[in-house]
């Protein structure tokens, strides 16, 4: 059994050999065998270079695909790139004529020698930013290596002109652990359509959120603090693109222009009504929810704060202080029941403010402060005195009906007296010396209840001429508490006009960041 297992295996190696040996390889498999075999000789970690003191350049540029995001609260900016890098490898060279006209051929990445270039300013979780792709190798050893990539790098956002602000990122690439003397890194230029220092755009896809302005490249010679005695070069891409505020003109702008034209309302309500305090706190809120909205999309330890944030927060101040000065009216509109309006007050207010503001005509019956006075005591003459002990009456005006006031009792115990006096003298006085007494005794009645009913007609004079001049206080103070919201209608209203002056020109024509320099310390 085991000698038929032997012969079989023994078979199927030979028919495997047969079937190999009659395999015509193409000039191409021969040429990357050759090369692959050479190079796995020869190894992949040094410069391809025949002297040690020589340096080899990287001519590198990258081709914006898109601007896949900006996180403005992290700070990161998103892109989709293919990278460009170009070199030579003397040990990757060929006669085309020795392998059937062969000039280009396509080997791994990992089987050659390739440059560690790497993102300096990078932000990314990832282990990898490539993909994995083919090299492109020519006769003379150029090789052509063009990576896709996506690359997340750190960016200084400037949020002070939100949301027409120009941000400015930069993608700064070099090589990692080759000096300059040993790895030199210049732009690639003057390749299919490329503008001499600047990124590749000709397959860029617009973005919906940003539109683009200058991409300028730059190449830099520094020192570090971690090699001093050797320059490191590095090529940094500058991207200077502006925000579309189209989204933002109406889900910011258009309802804070509104909120602003809607908080002028509130100064026209009239104070006692309770529509104006509650209209103040919902645009409060309205504006709040705005600068949550705002704040999300924001970096939250921003540098600059956002002009438009700042306006919110000015809206916000001046409702919280209109808030506090509607209430203040309110209590003004009150307070008349309870103390008289000062002097000094009624001149700056009515005479002063009501002139500037042309409120004449509703402080003009609040000017003749002669008035309160002249009322009441108006009142008190219109009925004169009459004789009688006006103590006494008024002392007994809220008496009941069925009692007898002193004055009652003393005339007619007088008269009671005389009744008794007659009565003890016999028939001494006439009967009309009787009549006489009793004619007194009415008229002394009837003077008294005079007097009670002139005493009550007084009373009542006083009381509504209190009561009509604290109508007329708490009307002053209604008045004051008027001239006191056109002030504030006002001062808001010049306040909001001021700062869109100052700020809209801000916002809507930012400052372009100023281009990368090069820096030269080698």
């Amino acid at each position: 059994m085991n000698i038929i297992l032997l012969a079989l295996i023994f078979a199927l190696i030979e028919a495997t050999y047969s079937l190999t040996k009659h395999i015509e390889l193409s000039f191409e498999d021969k040429l990357i065998k050759k090369l692959v075999a050479r190079y796995k000789r020869r190894g992949k970690w040094g410069r391809p270079l025949q002297h040690y003191n020589e340096t080899i350049t990287i001519y590198y540029n990258m081709q914006l695909i898109q601007i896949m995001d900006l996180d403005e609260r992290n700070q990161v900016l998103t892109l989709n790139v293919w990278d460009r890098y170009i070199w030579y490898d003397m040990h990757i060279k060929w006669d085309p004529q020795e392998f059937g006209g062969v000039d280009t051929i396509r080997i791994p990445s990992n089987k050659i020698w390739i440059p560690d270039i790497k993102l300096y300013n990078y932000a990314d979780e990832r282990l990898a930013e490539r993909r994995d792709v083919l090299c492109v190798i020519k006769n003379d050893g150029r090789v052509l290596w063009m990576p896709q990539a996506i690359y997340k790098s750190s960016c200084e956002i400037d949020v002070q002109a939100f949301p027409f602000d120009i941000q400015s990122c930069k993608l700064k690439f070099g090589s990692w652990t080759y000096g300059g003397d040993m790895v030199d890194l210049m732009v690639l230029i003057n390749v299919t359509g490329y503008t001499n220092g600047s990124i590749d755009m000709t397959e860029y896809r617009k973005s919906n959120s940003w539109e683009i302005l200058e991409v300028p490249a730059v190449r830099n010679c520094q020192y570090y603090t971690c090699c001093p005695d050797e320059p490191y070069i590095d090529l940094s891409f500058t991207i200077i693109f502006q925000r579309r505020s189209a989204f933002y003109n109406y889900i910011l702008i258009l309802p804070c222009i509104l909120l602003t034209s809607l908080t002028l309302v509130l100064f026209w309500i009239p104070p006692e009504s309770p529509a104006k305090l509650m209209l103040g706190i919902n645009i409060f809120v309205a504006f709040f929810l705005l600068l949550l909205l705002m704040e999300a999309n924001l970096p939250p330890s921003a540098a600059n704060v956002p002009l438009l944030g700042t306006y919110y927060c000015l809206n916000m101040v001046l409702i919280t202080l209109s808030s506090f000065l509607n209430t203040f009216v309110v209590n003004l509109s009150f307070y008349g029941a309870r103390r008289p309006l000062p002097g000094c007050m009624r001149k700056v207010v009515f005479e002063l403010f009501g002139k500037i503001l042309f409120m004449d005509s509703l402080v003009q019956p609040f000017k003749d402060t002669s008035q309160l006075v002249g009322d009441t005591q108006r009142f008190m003459n219109v009925i004169p005195p009459v004789n009688g002990d006006k103590g006494s009456r008024a002392a007994s005006k809220w008496a009941p009906a069925d009692a007898m006031s002193p004055a009652g009792e003393a005339l007619l115990s007088g008269h009671q007296q005389s009744q008794g006096q007659g009565q003890g003298q016999g028939q001494c006085l006439s009967q009309q010396s009787e009549n006489e007494h009793q004619q007194t005794m009415q008229l002394n009645v009837i003077n008294y209840n005079l007097g009670e009913l002139v005493d009550f007609i007084k009373s009542y004079l006083a009381r509504v001429a209190e009561k009509d001049r604290k109508e007329r206080v708490a009307k002053e103070w209604k008045a004051v508490s008027l001239i006191f919201d056109r002030i504030f209608f006002i001062v808001y209203l010049t306040t909001i006009i001021t700062s869109l002056f100052v700020i809209l020109p801000i916002i809507t024509n930012p400052d372009v960041p100023p281009k990368t320099e090069a820096i030269n310390q080698c």
